[in-house]
């Protein structure tokens, strides 16, 4: 990306440089040429080159244990949320097999024990309750997540009830299987029914223990969107930390800037924006900056400069959907509320004995008169004081 950085001021009005610079042509013979000084609108603009991303990004990472063993996609395919992405070789189907088989071998123990008793219905009742104790686990801390999100006003009342509907229906189910239990066995004796559970309790804990760890051995998408990086393959083996999946949302494309800290630090939410690219042949006006990042960061230029940078989100409308991620665009944002000055051309300004004049024609005579100057714009200059609207400048003398 081009670094560079343009604090420029730009006249709004219609009555700013187009007519500006029409020349008056004096009367007082052709020795010189005069302009009229005018009124014109200038805003301050931030200006840099930006990217097209989007607000939804997500990227996911190697681990660096295991191989891929299936990778479902290819770079620029369309992914549904909770689609797998990726999926690591991994030997935890076994170990699950083994702790199922002593549950088996468990149930046979204790029906040996006890004739008559229906082990393998006792066993599954308790299988049953601990998945259902896990379920609940699970949509409590969703409940929980959910709650938080609407205290800031991220969701809304009617997600939250139905994070507190779903817990209330995993309850009942629960309620329901403990019962469905206890009747299956209640012709245990006290002291058997509490070595058996203890005993099936460890074998279930370690069978969730495995199904968890499992779920660390896939990848699914947590947003819907399209893959805009791909950097692994079926067998690879991806270093810890390394991305290997990038996917954004396309119903949510932004322009990133990075500006320089010193200035991004003068742009908030909320502040007018618009895009401008001569190349490209795209302008784009009414947009806002959505967020200023909060972390800076260190790059450098195409000088090898060391430079101070933030991002800055600048809110895209639905019209760009067709922009590709990455292309890059000039953009400003506007600092600086618009204000009318009055301007004269840069050229008719001179210093002497470090003032600012300007010779304005009275009465058919050249007088030189000291001005202040304030900002420039595009080859023309603020005057703040020492000038009147109206008011003929000399700009240059005609050549013989």
């Amino acid at each position: 990306m081009k670094k560079k950085l343009i604090i420029a001021f730009f006249v709004f009005a219609a009555i700013g440089v187009g007519i500006f610079y029409v020349l008056t042509m004096g009367n007082v013979g052709a020795d010189y040429n005069t302009v009229e000084a005018k009124i014109g609108e200038v805003a301050q603009f931030v200006e840099d080159t930006g990217r097209v991303g989007s607000k939804n990004i997500r990227r996911y990472y190697g681990a660096g244990a295991s191989k891929i063993a299936e990778l479902p996609l290819e770079l620029g395919s369309t992914v549904k949320k909770g689609q797998l992405l990726v999926k690591y070789e991994d030997n935890l189907d076994l170990e699950i097999q083994k702790v199922e088989k002593q549950i088996e071998a468990l149930e046979a123990t204790y029906e040996d024990a006890l004739s008559g008793a229906d082990m393998e219905s006792i066993s599954s009742a308790r299988i049953e309750i601990s998945r259902i104790q896990s379920q609940l686990e699970t949509a409590t801390k969703e409940k929980e997540r959910t709650e938080d999100l609407f205290s800031i006003g991220a969701v809304s009342q009617l997600e939250v009830d139905r994070a507190v509907n779903n817990v209330e229906a995993i309850q009942g189910s629960l309620r329901i299987a403990q019962n469905t239990y206890n009747q299956l066995a209640k012709g245990l004796s006290s002291n058997l029914r509490k070595r058996y559970e203890a005993e099936i309790d460890v074998l279930l804990l370690t069978l969730d223990i495995l199904e968890k760890n499992q779920a660390n051995y896939v990848i699914y998408s947590d947003v819907e969107g399209i893959v805009t990086e791909l950097n692994t393959f079926e067998g690879d083996v991806p270093s810890p930390g390394v991305m290997i999946i990038e996917i954004q949302d396309p119903t949510e494309k932004v322009l990133l800037v990075d500006f320089m800290a010193e200035d991004a630090i003068l742009i908030g939410p909320d502040m007018k924006a618009e895009i401008h690219d001569f190349d490209l042949d795209i302008d784009i006006e009414g947009l806002k900056v959505d967020r200023v990042y909060p972390k800076a960061f260190v790059t450098l230029s195409e000088l090898g400069v060391r430079e101070n940078r933030q991002t800055v989100e600048i809110g895209l409308p639905k019209a760009a959907a067709a922009f590709a991620y990455g292309l890059e665009m000039e953009a400003k944002v506007l600092i600086d509320t618009p204000r009318e000055v009055l301007l004269v051309p840069e050229g008719a300004v001179f210093r002497e004995n470090s003032k600012q004049y300007v010779k304005v024609l009275e009465d058919g005579e050249l007088v030189e008169r000291e001005i202040k100057t304030g900002v420039k714009v595009n080859g023309s200059v603020e005057v703040k004081d020492g000038l009147k609207e109206g008011e003929l400048v000399l700009l240059n003398y005609q050549e013989d």
